[in-house]
């Protein structure tokens, strides 16, 4: 699979649709509380097009694009006209104050193109643009215009010499999406004949490629806790999160959770002593029985599992 820098055809007519979604995976208990877990740390795009074509060439035009890009293989860029530009509204001109893409340090001279939506809200959602429309980008320093940089593959301004320290940096630009076509599509793309010379598109429906380094999904981290320079045994829960942070300034033990209080897995619990540690933990189970070998002096981290048989519970240490 590759990305093939083309564009689309437009065209597409009223009653097409376009928006963004999530994965959110929703555990509802008995009494009707719920467990939200994000699984997308940003949306997908999705457009449901509507493509009247009015000739047999533009149909077969459209025919060859599919056929270019073997179904749902390979990504293209399409342009939603619901959202393309770094305008507040997502249609209306760019200037170069749009958006604020980073602050200089008198060092860094690459910026990724961004856009907010909700911005100075209370919850800040940041789009990256990967696909900026050649020529349609401005740049400027603390409001000031400049042309001191080139624009990368994949969205990146980058600059000749660096902005000094504070300087605020702003660009306006037009954007694509990168898509591919759905499934769905790709298993039956289907071109029909309305009348005589007359062809339309009953479904054209693509989907937005995620950029998988930029923004990557991401296992949830599951909170920590750091305990600091600790000289007596502790009681860890699972309400002080995943990662612990123990220092012991003397040998002392750490007590797990009774397991029925939480399911059964790997890496319930990591356990990390940093390099300037004293002295040895002793984990153990809420009976007192000891989990693994004494660690710790010296540095160490410890990853902590729990198995669930018929027989019972049973707790781990893995390295």
């Amino acid at each position: 699979m590759a990305f093939h820098d083309v564009l689309l055809p437009d065209g597409f007519q009223y009653a097409s649709s376009a928006g963004p979604g999530f994965q959110t995976i929703v555990q509802a208990s008995g009494s009707g509380h719920e467990t939200r877990i994000q699984r997308q740390s940003q949306a997908l795009h999705r457009l449901s097009l509507i493509k009247a074509l009015q000739t047999p060439t533009e149909a077969k035009a459209l025919k060859a694009f599919a056929l270019e890009r073997r179904g749902s293989l390979h990504s293209f860029k399409v342009r939603d006209f619901s959202d393309y530009t770094s305008a507040a509204d997502g249609e209306s001109a760019a200037t170069n104050i749009d958006q604020i893409i980073g602050t200089g340090d008198g060092t860094r001279t690459t910026f990724q193109l961004v856009k907010r939506y909700g911005y100075l809200g209370p919850n800040e959602y940041t789009r990256t643009i990967t696909l900026p429309e050649s020529g349609s980008i401005g740049v400027a320093i603390d409001t000031v215009p400049t042309a001191a940089y080139t624009v990368s593959s994949t969205g990146q301004i980058v600059f000749s010499s660096a902005p000094a320290d504070g300087e605020i940096i702003t660009a306006g630009f037009r954007f694509y999406v990168p898509v591919r076509f759905s499934l769905e599509f790709e298993k039956w793309a289907r071109l029909q004949a309305d009348a005589f010379q007359v062809w339309s598109l009953a479904t054209l429906d693509v989907q937005e490629v995620p950029s998988e380094v930029e923004q990557p999904e991401r296992y949830y981290s599951g909170g920590s806790r750091d305990w600091g320079n600790v000289g007596a045994d502790i009681a860890i829960a699972f309400a002080d999160g995943r990662l612990h942070n123990i220092n012991p300034t003397t040998a002392i033990n750490v007590f797990l959770p009774p397991p029925p209080q939480e399911g059964s897995g790997a890496d319930l619990f990591v356990l990390h002593v940093p390099l300037a540690a004293a002295a040895n933990i002793q984990v153990r189970d809420d009976a007192g029985n000891t989990v693994g070998s004494a660690f710790g002096s010296g540095g160490a981290i410890r990853y902590v599992h729990l198995l669930r048989a018929s027989s019972g519970t049973t707790w781990f240490i893995g390295a």
